[in-house]
């Protein structure tokens, strides 16, 4: 595990120092004004970036995560502005190199401030959708040979929540009223419930307790349980009455019908000794039950279908967050939002019901899902 974290911080570095010098010597490239300043210019965007790394790592300290509101804020911000404008500015590169060949159109120093405005515009378009309170979407699954008592069965599934020192109050408040009001049968937790050690956070997650469901709620982790003391917390979460589905299902009765919703750990926990096992998830599952399954990420699908499960839940890729990191997601994962097909088996993918880091949701808005579960055709 720790040469992982080893691997990983050191990749962060390169990636950071990578971002650092592209966005000094290009502005400096851009803009002839500013070389005249150039260690000025490298210090700050150095400090600025290992700065934001520095509030980073101090959110996992115990003792000092939850008293970090403010600065996690800035911080956070200045990501959320910084990775924008790299992007923004990497694109007008981009059309300088393709145009400039033909036309030897150079950009100027108004290219720093185009990019710089689409940035700040763009990320508090991002931060006004981040702060609203969460939306509901409603997606109704067809599933072939689904029992007429399970036709309208409700499921509300809440996914990225990454409740943090950064979290609002009335956010929390306000998606308790709303996933009340909308009745379900099962809550479907489905990871990354939390981004903080347990002091300070433990009372926004308690409230989610006041969710009711008719069959309780359904939790697996996600890999930020595993960064955030995963021992604690799933004393926390067992503690609010939900059960936790570690390679393990439970059978529901529901008006005469049965439905197994089954669950596993993140990949994270093969760390700790006990990855996922969709055999072990599944084992002993009654034939004549309709089977779900919960898994943070939207991966292992194949072996779902093919283990005869009929709806997996999902979560992990937050739709990508923001525009424009929105439009990588579906180069790097097959279900990477929504609804989606694999053989017999339906994957539905949320977005997420918070933020991780940036608050920032610029086209695309966090959300609260109700899946209506409906007979589909085919056989069962």
């Amino acid at each position: 595990m720790l040469l992982r974290f080893a691997i990983f911080f050191s990749v962060l570095l390169l990636v950071l120092g990578g971002a650092g010098t592209y966005l000094s010597e290009r502005s400096m490239a851009l803009w002839p004004a500013l070389a005249a300043h150039a260690t000025a210019v490298r210090l700050t965007v150095a400090s600025l970036l290992v700065g934001m790394l520095l509030v980073t790592l101090l959110q996992r300290v115990p003792v000092l995560g939850h008293r970090l509101g403010a600065l996690l804020w800035l911080s956070h911000g200045c990501f959320s502005l910084v990775s924008t404008f790299l992007v923004y500015l990497a694109v007008a590169d981009l059309v300088q190199a393709l145009a400039g060949r033909a036309t030897g159109w150079q950009l100027g120093p108004w290219a720093l401030g185009v990019a710089a405005a689409a940035a700040l515009g763009t990320s508090l378009l991002g931060l006004a959708t981040a702060l609203r309170p969460v939306q509901t979407r409603t997606v109704e699954i067809p599933i072939a040979g689904l029992p007429a008592a399970l036709d309208g069965f409700r499921i509300v599934q809440i996914s990225d929540l990454h409740l943090s020192p950064t979290t609002p109050w009335y956010q929390v408040e306000h998606l308790v009223r709303a996933a009340n009001a909308l009745r379900p049968d099962l809550l479907a937790v489905t990871g990354d419930l939390v981004d903080a050690e347990a002091d300070g956070v433990r009372p926004k997650a308690e409230r989610l307790g006041a969710i009711q469901a008719r069959h309780g709620a359904a939790f697996v982790t996600g890999n930020h349980e595993y960064y955030s003391g995963v021992g604690r917390w799933l004393q926390v979460i067992r503690g609010m009455g939900w059960r936790v589905l570690d390679n393990a299902h439970v059978v529901l009765e529901h008006d005469g019908a049965r439905l197994a919703v089954a669950g596993m750990p993140d990949p994270t926990a093969a760390q700790l000794g006990q990855g996922p096992d969709l055999a072990r998830a599944l084992a002993g599952v009654p034939a004549e039950a309709v089977p779900i399954l919960l898994f943070h990420p939207p991966t292992g699908t194949r072996a779902a279908s093919e283990a005869g499960v009929r709806l997996q839940l999902s979560g992990h890729t937050h739709g990508g967050q923001y525009f424009p990191w929105s439009l990588l997601v579906p180069s790097l994962f097959r279900h990477g939002k929504g609804l989606s097909r694999e053989g017999d088996l339906w994957v539905y993918t949320s977005v997420g019901t918070g933020v991780w880091g940036p608050p920032n949701r610029f086209l695309v808005p966090q959300e609260l899902t109700l899946l209506v579960l409906r007979p589909g055709a085919g056989k069962g």
